[in-house]
Order: structure tokens, then C-alpha cells, then sequence
């Protein structure tokens, strides 16, 4: 399926290949402003860290958040309109560790999660038993039209406001999507959103002990949501043998 765009982005619809919202991204906006965006995403963000003493993951979705509000017109998505959160959502540890401090604040159980979303944390599981180089899996593909763990009986996210990167950028402007093929979904919207995981690996970096450290790559590691799940049941059951 061929795939178009509008003034205010990439529709996601019948884009099967990252590389075509890559070339897009680097199609629209010069690598001056690329740099210039995430400089100014990186101090932004400590700034207000530091003025409202919050956590730095949480400075930066209001960043961002405000650069929607500023430069893009007002969305479509509402409460209820879930068909972006029937598929894989990709995470950092910063974003992971942020969702279990939301989940833990508002009395959710992770393992409350892990129950209703055992269907998809069961075919995370058997390919990671498999062997296969994870490098290799297609994730998405194989929790497609599966709902997210934190998605409730109503169609809302149970952590909204702490919701991962791979959720902010899904967004429709036109309309409200009528199906998981998203038809009104866009990315490429803003160039916050092309720094946006540089910056967010930038905030885990600096928060990872220097001896832990690595030399930045502008890149952190990324799982499923259930990945993750599947990696807290190990420890939690790690801690209980000993």
C-alpha cells in the first residue's frame, strides 16, 4: 500500500518499513534543526526538573506535551478510541521504570497486568524460550491486535499521563481512527518527535552510575511492554528462591 502524507505528517497507514518515516523525517526538517531541537529538549527538560523538582521523565512529557499544544493542531484521539493500543508498544528502562512507579502510585498490580494480558506475555515468552536472536523478531508483529497490559475495561489508558513515547507519537488529526488500520494516524508531526529518543536515551544515560556506563550511542535498548513484565516476574521470583 502506498503511503502519503498531508501538511502535518506521515500517515502511518499501509507503512510497513521504519526507513520510509526515517527518510520523511530527514525530508522535512535539515539536521540543524534536528540538532537545535534536541539541545533545547535536553535543557528544557533539566530546567524544569529541577524548578518543579519532578522527576526528569516526567519534565520531558510535559515538553513535549507543550510542543504539541504549540505546533500542532488540536487532536482527534479521545478517551475511548483504542485501536493504536492493539499492538506493540516499545520501551526504554527509564520509560519502564516510570510506568511501574505510576502503576505502583495508583494501586495496580503488575501482576494483575500480567494476568489479563497473558495471551500476548505468552507469545513474548515462547519466542524469547525459542532462542531466536531477539535482534531478529519482529515484536510488533507478534503482539498485533493484542491489547496493551494497561489498557482497561473501558478503553482508557490505566497510566495516561505516564504513557511511553511510542503511544505520544501516534496521534490523528482528522478524525477519530474507525479501525486498528489507523487510517488518521500520523507521525513525523514535529521535529521534537525525530529527537525525542535521543533525548529520552540522553535522560537514561546520565542516570545510569558512571561505572555502568557505556559510551552514548544516542540509543537505549528497547522492549515490549511485556518483555518487561516477563523480566519483573523473574526478579520477583528470583528474590522469593532467595
Amino acid at each position: 500500500m502506498t503511503t502519503h502524507s498531508d501538511p502535518n505528517g506521515l500517515f502511518i497507514q499501509g507503512m510497513t518499513d521504519p526507513e520510509v518515516l526515517r527518510q520523511f523525517i530527514q525530508q522535512k526538517f535539515s539536521e540543524a534543526e534536528i540538532q537545535y531541537a534536541y539541545e533545547k529538549m535536553l535543557e528544557d527538560t533539566k530546567a524544569l526538573a529541577h524548578t518543579e523538582k519532578i522527576p526528569l521523565l516526567q519534565a520531558f512529557w510535559q515538553v513535549l506535551g507543550q510542543a504539541y499544544a504549540e505546533k500542532a493542531p488540536p487532536l482527534t484521539c479521545k478517551m475511548g478510541c483504542a485501536h493504536c493500543c492493539h499492538t506493540g508498544v516499545s520501551i526504554t528502562q527509564l520509560e519502564w521504570d516510570g510506568m511501574q512507579n505510576a502503576a505502583r502510585q495508583k494501586g495496580i498490580p503488575l501482576q494483575n497486568l500480567m494476568a489479563r494480558s497473558q495471551k500476548s506475555v505468552d507469545r513474548v515468552a515462547k519466542v524469547l524460550a525459542s532462542g531466536v536472536d531477539p535482534e531478529t523478531v519482529d515484536w510488533h508483529r507478534t503482539v498485533v491486535n493484542q491489547p496493551c497490559p494497561f489498557l482497561d475495561d473501558d478503553d482508557a489508558c490505566m497510566i495516561h499521563e505516564d504513557r511511553p513515547l511510542d503511544c505520544r507519537l501516534m496521534v490523528a488529526f482528522r478524525e477519530v481512527c474507525a479501525s486498528k488500520n489507523l487510517e488518521h494516524a500520523q507521525r513525523g508531526v514535529l521535529v521534537e518527535e525525530a529527537v525525542a529518543p535521543t533525548v529520552i536515551a540522553r535522560l537514561q544515560y546520565e542516570q545510569t552510575p558512571r561505572f555502568k556506563r557505556r559510551k552514548f550511542t544516542g540509543m537505549q535498548k528497547l522492549r515490549l511492554i511485556q518483555h518487561w513484565l516477563l523480566n519483573w516476574k523473574n526478579k520477583k521470583s528470583s528474590k522469593k528462591k532467595h
